[in-house]
């Protein structure tokens, strides 16, 4: 009988224990799914643009895995005029871009404003983001739409976050991205995990919920190393724009990134920024200032 109640007992708090350990596990995985879904996107969401009182097109183009983006163009008045991209941050769409529209057309630039997989209007799942891995080759489609059906050949990039380190790794591959404006980026995914890792959330645990983040999305961490290909935009321009409050990306980030480019590149450290603060209000209050480092790059 006491055997009996022994065996059971062990039952009780086995079950107990794996019970506690998916909950543990449930949480960050619930949480990181949360955190990077894709918002709601309605057609409505065109009002927002015919406010600015500037035409636009809405345009699709395929990405080489047969998925459908979609975006608004805004042309310049010159079909001969550069023409730029904004690439999103985690958990945003192509209306992130919005307040860069006015100052980038009214100096004669072409703008363009797309929304990855499964975000905005485009093909994909919204649970989906594979923070550059997949995003990094959806800035690709929108370069070859540019430049093959737009027929325009200078291009430049300018991209928050997930949205920064994927046009790093789109230029350096990519050499019709002619100048690069990358705000807060990360060096690495296993470098953004663990600065975000929760203190109570054991590291073995934590390494577990990662695994399964690239199993469930179909990437590997390995894709995602801006820090490993920066080098290679060179000689194009490169600006790296960073927070000094930053807490999701920390400045040691930053500073090896900026290290293991190539010149010509710049580093502006805005003091007192956050991690969001640096795409709103600071790329909006820099527009002029990065429209300059533009101009001189396309001369």
């Amino acid at each position: 009988m006491e055997v009996l109640l022994l065996i059971e007992s062990v039952k009780v708090l086995s079950s107990v224990f794996v019970g506690a350990s998916l909950l543990t596990l449930g949480g960050p995985v619930m949480g990181e799914m949360v955190a990077t879904m894709a918002p709601i996107f309605t057609k409505r969401e065109t009002e927002v643009i015919n406010k600015l009182g500037v035409d636009f097109e809405e345009v699709e183009f395929p990405t080489t895995d047969g998925l459908l983006l979609r975006g608004w163009f805004f042309p310049a008045k010159s079909k001969e005029a550069p023409a730029i991209l904004y690439a999103p941050a985690t958990a945003r769409d192509q209306r992130s871009g919005v307040s860069l529209v006015t100052p980038l057309h009214e100096a004669g630039y072409h703008v363009l404003l797309f929304s990855y997989r499964g975000h905005g209007s485009s093909d994909g799942n919204r649970f989906g983001f594979t923070y550059g891995a997949a995003e990094s080759k959806d800035v690709d489609a929108a370069v070859s739409y540019l430049f093959e059906t737009k027929g325009i050949r200078h291009i430049g990039a300018i991209g928050h976050s997930a949205g920064a380190s994927s046009i790093i790794m789109s230029a350096a591959r990519n050499p019709r991205i002619g100048a690069v404006v990358a705000a807060s980026p990360f060096s690495s995914v296993e470098e953004i995990w663990a600065t975000n890792r929760p203190k109570y959330f054991p590291k073995p645990l934590f390494e577990l919920t990662m695994k399964f983040s690239e199993r469930r999305k179909g990437f590997s961490r390995h894709e995602v190393r801006p820090k490993d290909v920066i080098s290679l935009i060179a000689p194009r321009p490169l600006l790296l724009v960073h927070g000094s409050q930053d807490k999701r990306i920390t400045q040691e980030q930053a500073l090896l990134l900026f290290q293991a480019a190539e010149k010509p590149k710049k580093m502006w450290v805005i003091e007192g920024a956050s991690h969001s603060g640096v795409r709103t209000p600071v790329l909006d209050e820099l527009a002029q200032h990065i429209i300059k480092f533009f101009e001189m790059a396309f001369k």
